[in-house]
């Protein structure tokens, strides 16, 4: 069974390496959308979830307080593996 802090994990090493080229102080506690989270680098996140863990999240789903920090969004995540 996957876990939060796995998800969480995997999301920091996707934003690292690939979103947020170079911002190597983002952590589980960053303000996605601040740090330059923006639409397109939501479906690629959109895309890595269903990729990685099966699930697929309805853009519809991801608010402000899904985008909070990678905590919230991992959250979300475990949700739809539920």
């Amino acid at each position: 069974m996957t876990t939060q802090s796995e998800i969480e994990q995997r999301l920091l090493d996707l934003l690292r390496r690939e979103i947020l080229r170079g911002q190597s102080t983002v952590d589980l506690d960053t303000d996605l959308v601040a740090a330059g989270v923006d639409s397109l680098s939501l479906v690629s996140i959109l895309l890595f979830v269903e990729r990685e863990y099966g699930a697929w999240m309805p853009e519809m789903e991801i608010t402000a307080e899904v985008l909070k920090n990678v905590r919230s969004l991992a959250a979300h995540v475990l949700k739809h593996l539920a």
